[in-house]
């Protein structure tokens, strides 16, 4: 099978639904999905057999990374493609008492989103192929312009969020630019496999892998080049956050590290421990802010900063293990992730809000939507037999195998921060699923009886084929994922036991005996009213889930942190905005318009510069 043929595909179907007219999104809405199943079926077919044509042989790299990155870029574009055709299909929604149409969770333009999905598809499966550093710059940087374009379809705000996703990702682009010219005046070479990963390493070396790392965790958002993430989940459609965010940009981003640890460069003791370090600071300043958040959006966005730490934090520890286990956790980060995003887009479809203090009591209403969005919380907080745990657990020994070649100060430091981390995960995840599921829903005159809940099956399959994903790459990882892939992408031993299959089936003999026992025992159950220190539970009264860790903020140091969060002192594109501004005063002074005034400042440079030669 051809190599190139999905990249031809996707992006002259990007331009045929970029020139389509409008009225045509009926047509738009059917060949989408199965051109996405098409990339699917052909990336599968791609990862066990394929063909490169003659002329591209020394600018594509078919490895076992790269074919695996390609393949979960043709999966994550089948399901968007799938769930976004059914989230296009119900692009109005009309407020039954007013008679507006609400347009806040909805996608306009029908054909302009499916176009610039299709570029981004086609653009990410040449990156992921990209033997040539020049070529892979160039759809790099291209994949900053879609994402601009897709993020400015969302609702009020997306503008701005747009501007700043460009910005951020636009400047460490220059970053890349800048790594892969001193990586040239080191090797000569542009091709990945021509470079050695034992250069020299000067000052020079080093800065040249800082550049490609500044571009790494701009684009899968580790911290502090993460702050496009929240604003683009909180405007962006549904769609495009569990597209871009949520996979696809987290398989890019950590695809390129790993390729710079495992191909390009040989990593240091100095350059891992700046990783690790960077990881797990990552993990806990973002689980930290996820926990506060009250919109579900952003409890979201601020996890997939989290769950890159980890990714970074396997990949930085520089040993086999470590960095199959990040490489593991980023599929199943956008796994689980983009279930959660997708879960949470059906919700705000049938509720119009993603405000957790205005949901509540959807568990009987959207059962499907529960289970899913139950199992890929269970999962992204590493609880076994799923398979956020079984990426972790691969991450924590990656780090207890760094003690025996440092100190082991830092790595100790580090897995400290993974294990709280997690358990904060979990924390913060209990809150969602009860503030959406379980709390009771509080009465809203402007959308009591207005809301009608459907079953669209256009948005519920994509949920159930990922929340499946969790439970089969936890329980039969090694057959299915770990020994065919990740053994021989970088060849691992463990040194701990974990055996998930009998993890699973000792869970479920456990829960069997349980029942049983119940059942034989006929322990007779006393059915009492729910009551809150003592006083019963009456039905104006609420326990909201947002309320759960409120008192965090106000623990000493942790309430100055929220306090400068809040007020961006930790916004990287922030804090340049107002050194740029700054200095753009003071240039302002100078460009006054007049015409004598610019013809003396150029006979002066004229001046300095013969004065200098």
């Amino acid at each position: 099978m051809n190599i190139l043929l999905p990249i031809e595909i996707s992006l002259i179907a990007g331009i045929i639904f970029l020139l389509l007219p409008e009225k045509l999104k009926g047509f738009t809405k059917i060949v989408a999905p199965i051109i996405g199943i098409l990339n699917f079926v052909l990336s599968i077919i791609i990862f066990f057999n394929y063909s490169i044509p003659l002329f591209a042989h020394r600018v594509v790299i078919t490895d076992l990374l790269s074919r695996f990155i390609f393949l979960g870029i043709g999966f994550f574009g089948f399901i968007v493609s799938v769930y976004g055709a059914g989230y296009v299909k119900i692009s109005k929604i009309k407020h039954q008492k007013s008679n507006i149409e609400n347009e806040k969770f909805s996608i306009n333009n029908v054909n302009k989103f499916f176009a610039y999905f299709f570029l981004t598809l086609g653009s990410a499966f040449a990156i992921a192929i990209s033997n040539n550093l020049i070529i892979l710059l160039i759809f790099w940087g291209f994949l900053g312009a879609t994402l601009y374009l897709m993020i400015q379809l969302g609702k009020e705000g997306a503008n701005d969020a747009a501007k700043k996703s460009l910005i951020i990702i636009g400047a460490s682009d220059c970053f890349l630019i800048m790594g892969i010219g001193i990586l040239w005046q080191l090797t000569a070479s542009f091709n990945i496999t021509e470079i050695s990963p034992t250069t020299n390493y000067s000052l020079l070396s080093t800065f040249s892998f800082i550049c490609f790392v500044i571009a790494s965790f701009a684009k899968a958002g580790n911290m502090p080049f993460h702050t496009w993430i929240p604003p683009t989940a909180s405007t962006a459609p549904i769609p495009v956050t569990a597209y871009l965010p949520a996979s696809l940009d987290k398989l890019l981003g950590i695809y390129l590290l790993a390729r710079c640890v495992l191909s390009i460069y040989k990593l240091t003791p100095g350059l891992s421990a700046f990783l690790m370090i960077s990881g797990a600071l990552t993990i806990i300043f973002a689980v930290f802010m996820a926990m506060i958040q009250h919109s579900g959006r952003k409890l979201l966005s601020y996890h997939a900063v989290s769950q890159v730490g980890y990714m970074v934090l396997g990949i930085g520890t520089g040993n086999p293990i470590g960095i199959a286990g990040g490489l593991f956790h980023m599929f199943n980060h956008a796994i689980y992730k983009s279930c959660l995003f997708l879960g949470l887009g059906e919700v705000e479809k049938n509720t119009r809000t993603d405000d957790l203090d205005s949901l509540g009591g959807l568990a009987g209403k959207m059962p499907l939507t529960l289970f899913t969005m139950l199992t890929a919380s269970l999962a992204i907080s590493g609880v076994p037999p799923l398979n956020g745990f079984f990426s972790k657990w691969m991450i924590y020994q990656g780090v207890i195998n760094t003690f025996n070649t440092r100190n082991p100060f830092i790595p100790a430091l580090c897995l400290i921060a993974a294990l709280f981390g997690s358990a904060l995960t979990l924390a913060s995840f209990m809150k969602l699923i009860h503030s959406i599921f379980l709390a009771r829903k509080q009465k809203n005159k402007d959308v009591e009886g207005t809301i009608r809940f459907k079953r669209r099956w256009t948005l519920i399959i994509p949920q159930l084929i990922l929340a499946v994903a969790c439970i089969v790459l936890g329980i039969f990882a090694y057959p299915v994922i770990i020994n065919p892939v990740f053994r021989k992408i970088v060849p691992f031993t463990t040194t701990g036991m974990w055996k998930p299959e009998l993890s699973a089936g000792l869970i479920i003999i456990g829960v069997i005996l349980g029942l049983l026992i119940y059942g034989i025992s006929r322990i007779k159950v006393r059915v009492t009213p729910p009551f809150i220190g003592g006083e019963k539970v009456t039905p104006e009264m609420k326990v909201s889930g947002t309320d759960f860790y409120l008192t965090i903020k106000e623990i000493g140091i942790f309430s100055r942190v929220y306090d400068w969060a809040e007020k961006m002192y930790f916004d990287i594109y922030e804090i340049f905005k107002k050194w740029i501004f700054y200095f753009s005063k003071i240039f302002r002074y100078v460009h006054t318009g007049s015409l004598p005034f610019y013809l003396l400042w150029i006979v002066i440079g004229l001046v300095i510069i013969l004065i200098i030669m």
